[in-house]
């Protein structure tokens, strides 16, 4: 779908309405991909429990017809734990249930050191980092925000799961190799491709 929320907007817009006109019903849409953590060794799956924003609410700020529309970015409780559960169920990764953060910047939005502009210092970086573990934040990314408010409105139930290639209170960059990230990269589909499977009763 892209990077960043305006991208897979316009993607849900056009899924959903396929949906519609195709008359399904009992629909589930789960999100992968690759994310930062925060407080997690890197290879960490998060199952994201709310998305919040860049000061930590779980919301989305739109603006529709020049009016401001808040809308509500929790993602479906019991989904969560199913996949949670398949999770332990193959054993194989690092999993857990947090917040996610969705920003619309990747640099200063996600307090980054290394963009072509920063107006602030590694302590305030770490500090805001260490405010957002404590606000119950494990990884940071740039679409979940308006997927769980589309979804939400929608009426079809949704989850996120992504993969952590950095702790960033260690770093901005990443350090493990090409082989260890593609590795990692694979952890969300094994365990969604998991969570179908038994879904489908092939488990």
């Amino acid at each position: 779908h892209g990077m960043g929320i305006p991208s897979i907007s316009i993607m849900l817009h056009e899924l959903i309405k396929l949906l519609y006109h195709a008359k399904c019903s009992n629909i589930t849409i789960i999100r992968i991909g690759t994310s930062g953590g925060i407080g997690l060794e890197p290879g960490s799956v998060v199952i994201t429990r709310q998305s919040v924003d860049a000061t930590f609410k779980p919301q989305l700020e739109q603006v529709v017809l020049g009016k401001t529309v808040i809308r509500s970015t929790n993602l479906d409780e019991q989904l969560a734990k199913e996949l949670m559960q398949c999770s332990r169920e193959i054993g194989q990764f690092n999993t857990v249930i947090g917040n996610t953060m969705c920003t619309l910047d990747f640099y200063e939005g996600q307090g980054r050191l290394d963009g072509a502009i920063c107006l602030y210092d590694e302590e305030e970086k770490l500090q805001y980092l260490k405010n957002a573990y404590e606000s119950g934040v494990r990884n940071i990314e740039m679409e979940s925000s308006v997927f769980a408010a589309m979804c939400n409105l929608s009426g079809v139930k949704a989850a996120v799961v992504c993969v952590t290639l950095l702790n960033r209170l260690e770093g901005d960059q990443i350090t493990s190799s090409h082989d260890v990230l593609v590795e990692y990269q694979q952890r969300p589909q094994k365990l969604v491709g998991y969570f179908i499977k038994k879904s489908l009763g092939k488990v």
